[in-house]
């Protein structure tokens, strides 16, 4: 006798084999794509933080609004920024503070503080961005820090995944 088609067993076990990789590769998608935001966050943090370099240079004092930057600023507004806020800007990710790090960028001689990017409308990720600046780096950064609420293993996860975690002191 000739079949036309697939039993019930058969679709069921694929429909079974489809989800099983589906839950092993979505969470995988999705952090990638956190990373894929971070790290566009971490493009603004160092162009906003080389502009207040720059600003500091040129006028000897610390910029007090983001808009007398010479720097690429995200685009987009947001809730999360007042209008009244000139020191923030926000993405559909990200809030940008400036001056909102708690580490001077070098060669201010610690008047600028850093930028810092706090991540907003994340879901299960919530996590910030900072460039700490220490003293005796010859002027020289370290790498870009990041940091989640204590016990967000998802955030935690993005940040380790991007090699930037490092629990802060605040």
């Amino acid at each position: 006798m000739n079949k036309q088609g697939f039993t019930l067993v058969e679709v069921l076990t694929t429909v079974l084999i489809i989800g099983v990789l589906a839950s092993i590769a979505m969470p995988m998608y999705m952090r990638s794509i956190e990373r894929a935001r971070a790290t566009e966050a971490m493009a603004t943090i160092k162009s906003l933080n080389d502009a207040t370099y720059a600003y500091f240079q040129d006028k000897e004092a610390c910029p007090e609004r983001l808009s007398q930057l010479v720097a690429t600023l995200p685009s987009g507004t947001d809730t999360e920024c007042p209008a009244t806020d000139k020191t923030l800007a926000c993405t559909k990710n990200f809030k940008f503070a400036l001056g909102g790090a708690a580490d001077p960028i070098p060669g201010t001689g610690g008047a600028c503080m850093g930028v810092l990017a706090t991540r907003i409308h994340g879901g299960s990720y919530n996590y910030w961005i900072w460039n700490p600046y220490t003293r005796g780096t010859s002027g020289k950064a370290l790498a870009l820090q990041c940091d989640a609420p204590e016990g967000n293993t998802k955030s935690i996860a993005v940040c380790e995944s991007l090699g930037l975690y490092r629990e802060s002191n605040t």
